[in-house]
């Protein structure tokens, strides 16, 4: 059954002014594709009427509901990789999703969708164009995925995160917005003020390591099997995701009182998480989608440990960040065995450390997110004065 609006603040839902934006955003999977259109809201001078299209049971509906968005669950399900009985069932609950993405739209008559990536973005960006609202794709990664590809052709516009992005859709297609990142970044005033949140002393190294929004768990084996190495280096942010907590816990346990202080473990982080990476020095990570964004505004150096699965798509992203100078990439095969050494290498020299801090924030793009609402603001300016037509003729 389909999912029913979540509860929202009553001013998100309520009766705007007839110049206010209506607007359907969609995506999931990952953190990647929610954070960018929460981080664009922050840019808008106005409030929108929102609502978010999600998969049901996707670990999108928390974060949307946590901005205080108005979230609504649709059937959906990959296609990459399946067996032939898993394809068969996902390809029907894409079926039932579009039917309810349908109804949906029907119901909100917004001016404009935003389809973010993810399975979930197709049968709500293909009853977009049957109902002939303009779609707005903003892409996060370099690579699209299948979704994304397919939906291109129905779009107005393609946003995309950087150039090298462009080659993949019709030219004259695109428009380079860069990576909306979240305000906190931008309000945490030093790298000195993030570590005070932590209790980490201002002159210390600091390592982050983080697996995305779900975790990693050879990041999270390569960080334990190797912590002592790594606090004689620096402190340690670990963020390990959904997996692996209680073996990292006991890990941290087993340590003096000295290393533990230097150890701090988390399983996720929402309003701290700008703070982390203000503070460190060296950001361990998969390569999703936020890394293009939220690392070159922290200007801060990154090992990069590619997903090795669904497409590949992250070698895309850590080749882009690597061949501007500001990451290194380690696969995820070898980081157990590399993971120290890397990292000292870069404790170690402190002038290609800061060499590579300086090439990761010249990608930051500042006005992202003020870039990717204008086209948004745009693209649904043609359905709100279609409807001031309409509405005049009667």
């Amino acid at each position: 059954m389909m999912g029913k609006i979540a509860d929202a603040p009553i001013s998100t839902m309520s009766v705007q002014a007839e110049t206010a934006l209506r607007l359907v955003m969609t995506g999931g999977g990952t953190g990647g594709h929610v954070y960018p259109a929460l981080s664009m809201l922050d840019a808008a001078q106005e409030r929108p009427t929102i609502l978010w299209i999600g998969s049901e049971g996707g670990l999108e509906a928390e974060l949307v509901q946590r901005a205080g968005i108005p979230f609504a669950g649709i059937a959906a399900g990959g296609v990459r990789g399946m067996s032939p009985a898993r394809l068969a069932r996902n390809i029907l609950r894409l079926m039932r999703g579009f039917w309810q993405a349908w109804r949906l739209l029907r119901e909100f008559r917004p001016d404009v969708v935003l389809a973010t990536g993810g399975y979930v973005t197709f049968p709500v960006g293909v009853a977009a164009w049957l109902q002939r609202i303009p779609l707005l794709i903003y892409l996060p990664d370099i690579e699209p995925g299948l979704a994304v590809k397919a939906l291109a052709p129905f779009a107005t516009c393609v946003a995309v995160t950087g150039e090298a992005a462009q080659g993949h859709f019709r030219a004259g297609k695109t428009v380079v917005t860069g990576y909306p990142v979240r305000r906190a970044l931008r309000d945490v005033p030093s790298r000195e003020a993030a570590r005070t949140v932590f209790g980490i002393p201002a002159d210390a190294r600091v390592v982050l390591v983080m697996g995305g929004s779900q975790g990693a768990h050879s990041l999270n084996q390569a960080v334990g099997h190797n912590i002592k190495a790594l606090l004689a280096l620096a402190h340690v942010i670990h963020i390990h995701g959904r997996s692996d907590g209680e073996w990292l816990q006991s890990v941290r346990d087993a340590l003096s009182e000295p290393m533990r202080q230097r150890y701090h473990l988390f399983d996720y982080l929402h309003d701290e998480m700008a703070a982390a990476l203000r503070a460190a020095d060296i950001v361990v990570a998969r390569a999703g989608a936020s890394t293009l964004g939220e690392l070159p505004a922290a200007g801060v150096a990154a090992v990069l440990v590619p997903y090795p699965y669904s497409g590949a798509h992250q070698w895309a992203n850590a080749k882009h960040l690597a061949a501007h100078g500001g990451a290194l990439i380690v696969p995820d095969a070898e980081i157990q065995q590399r993971l120290v050494p890397v990292v000292e290498a870069l404790v170690e020299d402190e002038e290609r450390l800061h060499m590579m801090q300086a090439a990761m924030q010249k990608l930051a793009q500042p006005d992202a997110a003020q870039r990717l609402y204008d086209l948004v603001r745009a693209s649904g300016r043609s359905k709100q004065d279609q409807r001031s037509i309409m509405k005049g003729g009667h």
